[in-house]
């Protein structure tokens, strides 16, 4: 029998008294996480699209979306182009099909599922950080400076942000299931386990990092031996190669980006490592659209100061869970490193979702949160931060509430895109601001994709077509684009030079043959040339391809 000192210590250990009792308890941290993020984030659910991509998945791909064949389709192509994208993120494109079918193209559907995976997300991590032998309370409240961090506002008030999200609940949930495992082999837990590893991969190419990441913690930190990783490994091995052979099918850009590429663009961007870090510590500089090039070094280079402070004061230099930290934040950045600029020129912040957690698990080791630092004085200094930090997301989540609001917020931040103010003219209704933007950007890039013909499009609307025709000769050099051969057609109809019309207008119709205004406008002409032979050959075509051809027009080919 057990003594009854034994009996009593005992208890105690198994009902935590007082204040430390409540962040001992999994579901009431669970519930108080998942109460305060919802509250910092519920004005999200009023957001309208951005236009920054979030429409092109939800809206012009509707038809896409409506097909539930497409699921097993999306295993076979890229991102945004079936065969000219080298982003292959499968899982994503399928959670858009299926949620198509509850919310259709209404945002706010797509918004409530973005909170509830960071949701999910947050409690995720502070049963992770518990599984690695992080205190409760310290679990909970890094996990609550997580939930209101508004570094990573944009990854839930942007709709395609969910992808870092759905990567993190794929990881993590794999991840606890691993720990599951080695406490008591389950050939069930394993397959679980290699099932949501599999499902990471197939929703951003991040994931092939997570193994490396799972072996560094089960092996170095948690001191597994090789023998209890010897099936995880096969699993890991399995699902990457699964992965790969799915990934070799799939109809992507074969524009292959060689290792000395990615180093050198590796090398140019390591600074955006310091960038990233001062926006963790300092969210002082934060934007919608961040470009390398608008964003300072200094927050950077006193955040990494103030971290080897803490390092070095908390002496935590000696701990793994420090090292582990750093690795962490570290190899999630490498992607965003070593992509080239002629990929991608931004540094979003939604790609701080994974790296953050990293530094979050160095802080687990410095004061506050190691040593004998007082409980209640620890809670007030992570509360009063927290609290700021979530009045910082509630009002960052407004620059998110609509087009125009979003692109101002962007080239407000980013003054050195181009982009970004070509994107916020195309959204101004005023002739002159929508000139003053474009005339910006081209002096940023003049050779900006479609900058050419926005700026032919308002000297056209104008009534200047020489000046109009340069702009959008100089577009179609290296965009041929339809709209910018139909209003080249339409100089040369007002030239009365047909011939050059019905030209352009045969380059609208092979670049976009269901273009309606194109195929009418060419039957008229070839009917005006004296040749009604080709416009009632036009007209079949039309009527092959399901397009409606208007009576009156039929009716003037034919000559009734």
């Amino acid at each position: 029998m057990k003594s009854p000192k034994n009996k009593v210590r005992n208890a105690e250990k198994q009902q935590p008294a007082g204040f430390m009792g409540w962040f001992n308890n999994t579901l009431f941290s669970v519930m108080t996480l998942a109460s305060i993020t919802f509250m910092v984030y519920a004005r999200s659910l009023s957001l309208e699209y951005t236009k920054l991509d979030d429409s092109i998945f939800i809206v012009e791909n509707a038809p896409y979306n409506a097909d539930a064949k497409n699921i097993g389709v999306s295993f076979q192509r890229g991102l945004f182009n079936p065969t000219k994208d080298a982003y292959y993120r499968p899982l994503f494109l399928v959670d858009f099909i299926l949620e198509s079918r509850i919310f259709g193209v209404k945002p706010a559907g797509y918004h409530f599922t973005n909170l509830l995976f960071h949701i999910i997300s947050v409690i995720l991590l502070f049963l992770f950080l518990k599984r690695i032998k992080i205190p409760p309370i310290d679990s909970f409240l890094l996990s609550l400076i997580f939930a209101v961090h508004p570094v990573l506002t944009q990854a839930v008030a942007w709709i395609p942000g969910r992808n870092d999200m759905l990567l993190m609940i794929f990881f993590l949930s794999s991840f606890i299931l691993l720990f599951k495992y080695l406490e008591k082999p389950a050939p069930l837990t394993l397959f679980l386990h290699s099932i949501l590893l599999l499902a990471a991969l197939f929703t951003k190419e991040t994931a092939i990092i997570i193994p490396v990441i799972m072996g560094g913690v089960t092996f170095f930190y948690l001191k597994n031996g090789w023998k209890k990783l010897v099936f995880p490994v096969i699993s890991w091995i399995t699902a990457v190669a699964i992965w790969l052979l799915v990934r070799s099918t799939a109809t992507l850009a074969k524009n292959w980006v060689s290792p000395a590429e990615m180093a050198q663009a590796g090398m140019e961007r390591l600074g955006v490592i310091l960038q990233y870090l001062g926006k963790i510590f300092f969210p002082v500089n934060l934007t919608v659209f961040p470009m390398a090039e608008d964003i300072t070094l200094i927050w950077g280079i006193i955040a990494l100061a103030g971290l080897i402070a803490l390092v070095v004061y908390s002496k935590s230099y000696s701990r793994p869970l420090t090292y582990l930290g750093m690795f962490w934040f570290i190899i999630f950045l490498i992607p965003v490193l070593i992509v080239p600029k002629s990929l991608n020129d931004q540094v979003f912040e939604h790609r701080l979702y994974l790296p953050v957690i990293g530094i979050l698990i160095m802080l687990s080791q410095a004061v506050p949160f190691s040593g004998n630092f007082n409980p209640k004085i620890k809670v007030g200094i992570v509360a009063g931060i927290a609290l700021i930090f979530a009045i910082q997301s509630i009002v960052r989540s407004g620059y998110f509430n609509d087009p125009i609001t979003f692109w101002t917020h962007a080239v407000n931040g980013s003054p050195h895109s181009a982009y970004a103010k070509t994107l916020l003219g195309t959204k101004m209704e005023d002739p002159a601001e929508r000139e003053k933007l474009f005339r910006d950007a081209y002096a940023i890039d003049p050779n900006l994709k479609n900058l050419n013909y926005y700026l032919g499009k308002v000297l056209f609307d104008r009534k200047e077509p020489d000046t109009a025709e340069h702009y959008l000769r100089k577009e179609i050099a290296n965009n041929p684009i339809p709209d910018a051969y139909f209003l080249l057609a339409q100089i040369e109809f007002s030239r009365n030079n047909l011939d050059s019309a019905g030209v352009n207008l045969e380059k609208v119709i092979d670049l976009d043959p269901l273009n309606p205004q194109a195929n009418h406008n060419l039957v008229l002409l070839y009917f005006q040339q004296g040749h009604p032979e080709k416009s009632r050959k036009i007209m079949q075509d039309m009527q092959q391809k399901g397009m409606e051809v208007g009576n009156d027009l039929i009716q003037m080919v034919n000559g009734k």
